[in-house]
């Protein structure tokens, strides 16, 4: 009874943040204005170069650990993009009880500016389209 216990207590403990298809879809969804694939798969802002539908960086994608082994042909490939989101924000977010917040200004702010303004608009912009209904599953989720 103690070893099934104890196994129960450590695989909880081990149990790592669930991201919900409909907080992917919704940071697709304000990522790229509707959750598509953009017809310049990157694009230049004052800041650095976004890709795909969830607008990643190339740092974003290192700390993912570099899904589908090139950059430029992970972010113009669907699951490509999904798997790096989803691995990015499991590396970040560890709370196995994390809300679609704070994924969303995660996935937006990076581990160290989850907190930031830009975050919290991210965030706001996310949880319209949850409470709306805006989003449609990313190919890669339906």
């Amino acid at each position: 009874m103690r070893a099934s216990l104890f196994l129960l207590v450590v695989a909880i403990g081990a149990t790592t943040a669930e991201l919900e298809d409909s907080c992917l879809a919704c940071m697709c969804y304000v990522s790229s204005s509707g959750c598509v694939m953009p017809d310049s798969v990157c694009w230049n802002t004052n800041w650095g170069e976004l890709c795909g539908p969830w607008a990643i960086t190339k740092p974003y994608w290192t700390d993912a650990d570099k899904p589908g082994g090139d950059y430029y042909t992970c972010v113009a490939d669907w699951d490509c993009n999904e798997e790096t989101v989803r691995a990015y924000l499991a590396r970040y977010v560890g709370n196995p009880h994390a809300s679609c917040e704070t994924y969303a200004r995660t996935h937006y702010g990076g581990p160290w500016g989850a907190n930031e303004d830009y975050a919290t608009d991210y965030w706001h912009m996310v949880k319209d389209c949850l409470d709306y209904g805006l989003f449609t599953l990313p190919p890669s989720v339906e």
